[in-house]
């Protein structure tokens, strides 16, 4: 289907129970100050309550104590529209020319402030449509809802490529922000308890003239390179989006939770194919769901001999993990701390 204005309203048909969520992401990065910001909103409407989340990372770490700036609340009241978000902890979301240009801005009590213009460069490409996406209405595992509990026609995910123009107040530091991220919009089913199937939700850019998005569901018991799978995702080359082939080489490496590496080639429709290798630059766990034990982190880019940047959400299932190191008392941990 077309990605159009209408889709960034709500969505939940008159069936929908306390599982069907609504959600919009914007990530708004400065990767020359060295900040991430992640900004998301998730809304059950049939029980009318939003839960925001907003945190700002300056370094690379494993817990959120070191994050420079964070806030959520899970128990706010539902906006009476989708694209018009004012919620009690400061933020505003407002879809001024859906599905192209929207406008975010956010006061918090520290002193915290964000304010930016978000201009999509490409059309919302659908992970559902088989004219964007050539894994669409296929095999390929979808991690953005829960099919089992609801229709696959009735669930929505688009993604699009987009530059933040503003600026932002952390710390009494006030920054310009002019940068290229990707954005999402969901809908669906969703079971809290099973969200975050383990995955790397992949963005890399370069420039408006290249950027990529990859959706990687991922089988952390399996060793690289065969650990990864390519389900969804483009390329923007030139102005022209181009679907990716489910054709993948992929490695990634991590310390805990923290990804310090990926080494990944990707090929589109045409058959072009893309290296792109990422290195760690800040980051900090963030709590997608209830089970979604994720990662995110503003890596550093290579690709052709071009250097750029981009997010990377790697994300564990908490259920896979407690199977794994779930412990009683008696039993030995396994970790030797020197």
């Amino acid at each position: 289907m077309a990605f159009g204005a209408e889709h960034f309203e709500y969505q939940n048909p008159p069936e929908a129970d306390h599982l069907w969520v609504e959600t919009i992401l914007f990530p708004i990065v400065i990767p020359e100050a060295n900040l991430y910001t992640l900004i998301y909103t998730n809304v059950r409407p049939s029980l009318g309550v939003m839960w925001n989340q907003v945190m700002v990372c300056g370094s690379l770490t494993d817990t959120r104590a070191e994050l420079l700036h964070y806030n959520e609340n899970p128990h706010l009241p539902a906006p009476a529209s989708f694209t018009r978000i004012d919620s009690p902890i400061g933020l505003s979301i407002d879809a001024v020319d859906a599905p192209r240009k929207f406008r975010i801005d956010y006061v918090a009590d520290d002193g915290t402030e964000i304010h930016v213009d978000w201009v999509n460069l490409m059309d919302p490409f659908d992970i559902h449509d088989p004219q964007h996406s050539p894994q669409a209405g296929g095999t390929a595992a979808d991690i953005h809802a829960d099919l089992e509990s609801g229709s696959r026609k009735a669930i929505g995910h688009g993604d699009a490529t987009g530059r933040a123009t503003g600026t932002m107040i952390v710390r009494g530091r006030e920054y310009v922000v002019d940068s290229i991220e990707r954005m999402d919009r969901s809908w669906g089913p969703r079971d809290p308890m099973k969200a975050g199937k383990p995955n790397h939700i992949v963005s890399a850019t370069f420039g408006e003239d290249l950027a990529f998005h990859m959706i990687c569901p991922w089988n952390p018991a399996v060793a690289n390179p065969g650990a990864f799978q390519l389900s969804h995702g483009y390329v923007m080359d030139d102005g022209e989006v181009y679907g990716l082939t489910d054709e993948l080489e992929m490695t990634s490496t991590h310390l805990g939770m923290v990804c310090t590496g990926i080494d990944m080639t990707v090929t589109d429709v045409r058959g072009k194919k893309f290296r792109l290798q990422a290195t760690p630059n800040v980051g900090a766990p963030w709590i997608a769901a209830p089970t979604a034990m994720v990662h995110n982190a503003l890596m550093r880019w290579t690709c052709a001999g071009r250097d750029g940047y981009g997010v990377v959400m790697s994300t564990r299932h908490l259920s896979e993990l407690n199977r794994n190191f779930g412990r009683f008392q008696a039993d030995t941990r396994g970790l030797v701390s020197v």
